[in-house]
C-alpha cells in the first residue's frame, strides 16, 4: 500500500513540474515576443571566435537573429539558457559576400616536452591522439572599407550539422 501511495506522490510530482516548467518556457517566450522577436526564428551559431569589429574576445554561446536586413548577434547566459541579451554585434545581410561552413574534424598528433625528454626518440612512435569535431561558420563581408571573416565554432558529436543548418537558416532568411 505504501509504495502505492509513493507512486502516486511521483506522479503528481512529475505533472506538477512539467505544467511548471512549460509555465516558465511560455513565460520567457513571451518576454521575447513583446520584444519583437520570434523565439522559433533564433539561429543558434555556436562560439563566435573571431572576426567582428565590434568583438574583442570570444563569445561563448551565441545566437542570430535576422531582422530588418541585419544579422544581429546575441549572447546567452549559458548552453541551458533560454535567456538572451540583447545585440553586441551585427551584420547588414547586403553586405554580406559568402556564407560557408568548414567541416573541421581532425586527429591532433601532440608531442609534449614531458613525453620527449621521457622516452627520447621514441615519443614519435607514442604520438597521443585526440579526435576533435568541430564545424566553422564563416560570414564573409564588408563594411563598406574593409573586409571581415566573421567565425563562430560548433563543436561535439554534431558540429558539422549544426554550423550547416545555421548556414541554410541565415541563407534562407536572406534570400
Amino acid at each position: 500500500m505504501t509504495t502505492f501511495i509513493v507512486i502516486i506522490i511521483l506522479i503528481i510530482g512529475f505533472i506538477t513540474f512539467g505544467v511548471y516548467g512549460k509555465m516558465e518556457q511560455d513565460k520567457k517566450r513571451k518576454l521575447l515576443e513583446d520584444a519583437g522577436f520570434n523565439p522559433d526564428e533564433f539561429i543558434d551559431s555556436g562560439k563566435l571566435l573571431t572576426g567582428h569589429p565590434a568583438v574583442d574576445t570570444a563569445k561563448q554561446f551565441t545566437y542570430m537573429y535576422i531582422k530588418d536586413g541585419v544579422i544581429n548577434i546575441h549572447e546567452k547566459i549559458n548552453a541551458q539558457s533560454d535567456i538572451v541579451i540583447p545585440h553586441f554585434a551585427s551584420i547588414p545581410c547586403d553586405k554580406i559576400k559568402d556564407v560557408v561552413i568548414e567541416d573541421a574534424t581532425t586527429i591532433e598528433k601532440r608531442i609534449t616536452a614531458t613525453r620527449l625528454l621521457a622516452v627520447g626518440i621514441f615519443a614519435f612512435a607514442l604520438k597521443k591522439k585526440q579526435k576533435n569535431e568541430l564545424a566553422y561558420l564563416t560570414i564573409k563581408w564588408n563594411d563598406g572599407k574593409f573586409d571581415h571573416e566573421t567565425i563562430f565554432e560548433f563543436s561535439g558529436k554534431s558540429a558539422a550539422e549544426l554550423g550547416n543548418a545555421a548556414r541554410n537558416k541565415i541563407i534562407r532568411k536572406m534570400q
